[in-house]
């Protein structure tokens, strides 16, 4: 009789050296979630204190000096906007990106960037399209970058940066081919507001904005608003705006503050939460919050583009929007871009439906991978180039 000789899977974590911290981890999980009433309760009496006296709380806060990033307010922030109609009509676009980078321990050095674009129609009549264009990057200006007058070596850093590039151009690309008969709404997968790029040299950074302000220059031109769509958002910065009025100094100064070497700051009693725990409880059925502002440095040099946020209920979670300000001064526009955003994550189950199919078509998985690195090497064989694997890659069969 056959019998099949089942081997468990040898596990190299030895799991049972950490048991006991994996258990105080939990603990600790549970012990921050039954704090968060008095938390939220110290969040709404500080909103509170902001409505009260908007005008002096604002001035509070742009006097204060604070080690983090705020967030202005546009409008009392207790206030919600509630959930508009869809159209009958419309146009999403979106794009997405993704990259097989450089490995040394390849046959020859490049990189790949995938970028897609998706162009949904819903009630138009006209057909749904998906592109996505490969690009092999190997040439010299593809391997370096011109930075601080030198030509230094593509790194991680700035891959991600021409990825976003290129993920800006497809989108430039699905806005073109979207009919503007009827209102279009453009999804950007994340935020809008380039924090990576905040420290850079002032002549790449503009040369990068630039490239990113075709994209802006196009939509507003069109009048087709820009999205930045953010999934379980971790921003803190209204969280932060009221540290700054729960602080009892006369003039926040978070570098001379009377409680440093104290345990527990005035402040320290909503430090656990982010904005959309905060925002939670007045988000329900799929309103939206107020207008935000970033007090980012990097926004000081997007002129005309500015991005403001708000927080919204889509049922499942508590999302973050961001949009630029010609976006947040036009009503029409606003409420195009709240009304679809959730319509396309109840479309979605969760999630718009544009972001994922954009992801699907850009993404690289690990079987295209290894046919890419096999392509290349029968065309280096093919032209006669020595091929030279390294020991790693033949030890690790990649």
């Amino acid at each position: 009789m056959f019998q099949l000789n089942f081997q468990p899977p040898i596990l190299m974590l030895e799991l049972a050296n950490i048991l006991l911290d994996i258990d105080a981890l939990g603990r600790m999980q549970a012990e921050t979630q039954n704090g968060m009433a008095c938390q939220l309760s110290a969040a709404e009496n500080a909103i509170s204190d902001i409505c009260k006296d908007p005008d002096a709380a604002r001035a509070r806060l742009n006097a204060a000096k604070t080690s983090w990033l705020t967030a202005d307010f546009t409008e009392l922030p207790s206030h919600t906007e509630s959930l508009p109609a869809v159209p009958e009509k419309f146009t999403v676009v979106a794009s997405d990106g993704s990259q097989i980078v450089p490995d040394k321990n390849q046959v020859a050095l490049c990189y790949l960037l995938n970028a897609s674009s998706i162009v949904l129609p819903y009630g138009t009549g006209a057909r749904p399209e998906a592109r996505s264009i490969p690009r092999l990057c190997y040439k010299d200006e593809d391997l370096f970058e011109r930075y601080e007058n030198k030509k230094v070596p593509v790194t991680d850093k700035f891959l991600a940066i021409r990825r976003t590039l290129a993920e800006s151009e497809a989108m430039e690309y699905a806005i073109s081919r979207a009919d503007t008969g009827s209102p279009v709404v453009a999804l950007w997968d994340g935020s809008l507001i380039h924090w990576s790029i905040e420290n850079e040299p002032a002549d790449y950074k503009e040369r990068v904005l630039s490239q990113l302000f075709r994209l802006f220059d196009l939509a507003q031109e069109r009048r087709i608003p820009i999205a930045g769509y953010i999934s379980d958002p971790g921003s803190r910065d209204f969280t932060n705006t009221l540290k700054v009025m729960l602080c009892d100094a006369a003039h926040v100064n978070c570098d001379n503050c009377p409680h440093q070497d104290e345990e527990t700051k005035p402040c320290n009693k909503v430090d656990r939460l982010k904005d959309s725990s905060v925002l939670k409880k007045r988000l329900q059925g799929g309103k939206r919050s107020v207008l935000f502002t970033s007090c980012s440095k990097i926004l000081n040099n997007y002129r005309q583009h500015k991005i403001l946020a708000f927080y919204m209920d889509i049922g499942s979670e508590i999302v973050r929007v961001e949009v630029p300000e010609w976006v947040a001064e036009d009503p029409e526009m606003l409420s195009l871009t709240h009304a679809v955003c959730y319509d396309q994550a109840q479309k979605g189950r969760g999630y718009p439906v544009a972001l994922t199919e954009a992801h699907e078509h850009a993404v690289v998985r690990g079987p295209e991978r290894a046919a890419f690195y096999q392509a290349i090497e029968h065309s280096c064989i093919k032209h006669g180039a020595r091929i030279q694997r390294s020991r790693k890659r033949i030890s690790k069969n990649y």
